[in-house]
């Protein structure tokens, strides 16, 4: 099983110049650094952010064995295309199968075995079933996260626990900041892994916003509603999650007949939102140290 069609998982990068040798062939040590490249990757794909989703259970994961077999040479400026998938799940070990190519061809087939250990023993122990759930769902094609909407008594809690790693303890916002009424009354939507790690959030009032109505030299009224608080953890950045909890917020506000939907955006962020249709507002401004713009 060396095909592309054979992985359902791919990570692609290119053959830099400090890789390669005098004849500009890849130097083969450099191989294990792709694979750690890709398996991070992989392990964020399947809901598993190393090393968030490993501390969530207790644990964490150590190499016990690589095996590699070379077929054929990357050169410089190739492109790799590195397929990976878990091959077995036994006691305490997970053996990952992969492989890479470059423009169809089979460069570099390999094995890693990783055995997991207890945080609290230092010892190897069996995999829990939170780190097993996830590698099935991925190899058969199934979610491997799940989107909730709900009330903040529902959601609360892991809203609160994105919210703190993301925007306080990333951003700097003091913490005091970043709680008002408005949790209170709002939808919360919560993508969390299969082992209960919440991953990324958001939120959506629907009562307006008459500051910036005012702003605006219009009324607030009931068929107003903002988007905010997006919120996604670090290490689960770029796997669509963001856009998950967005566009289930913004389905919450035609379920509710919402006629214009607002929200305060970080600059950075503005790729999501205008994906999304929205469109920027006026000039950006400070929010509480993050420069943001308003969109509609």
């Amino acid at each position: 099983m060396t095909q592309p069609a054979d992985f359902r998982f791919h990570h692609r990068l290119r053959v830099r110049w400090v890789e390669v040798d005098a004849q500009q062939v890849v130097f083969n040590g450099h191989y294990l650094t792709y694979l750690d490249v890709a398996v991070s990757e992989f392990w964020r794909t399947v809901g598993l952010p190393y090393p968030d989703a490993m501390r969530h259970v207790g644990g964490d994961i150590f190499v016990r064995r690589n095996t590699l077999a070379y077929h054929a040479p990357a050169r410089l400026d190739d492109w790799l295309d590195i397929g990976m998938r878990c091959e077995r799940i036994g006691t305490s070990s997970i053996t990952l199968n992969w492989a890479v190519w470059s423009q169809g061809r089979l460069l570099v087939t390999g094995e890693v075995v990783y055995v997991f250990t207890d945080l609290a023993s230092g010892r190897s122990a069996p995999v829990p079933a939170s780190l097993r759930a996830p590698l099935d769902a991925h190899e058969q094609g199934q979610p491997v996260t799940r989107l909730r909407c709900g009330s903040w008594a529902e959601w609360g809690e892991a809203a609160r626990a994105v919210r703190l790693a993301v925007f306080v303890g990333e951003q700097g916002i003091p913490e005091a900041e970043e709680w008002d009424a408005d949790d209170a009354d709002a939808v919360h939507a919560v993508v969390s892994n299969l082992a209960g790690l919440p991953l990324a959030t958001g939120r959506l009032i629907l009562s307006g916003d008459p500051a910036q109505a005012r702003e605006a030299g219009e009324a607030a009224h009931e068929g107003w509603a903002r988007i905010g608080r997006m919120a996604v953890l670090r290490s689960a950045r770029g796997i669509g999650l963001g856009r998950q909890v967005l566009q289930a917020l913004m389905a919450e506000a035609r379920q509710r007949g919402v006629q214009r939907l607002d929200l305060h955006a970080q600059v950075a962020a503005m790729p999501l939102y205008t994906q999304a249709g929205f469109v920027p507002h006026g000039a950006v401004f400070d929010e509480v140290g993050v420069i943001s713009v308003s969109v509609q």
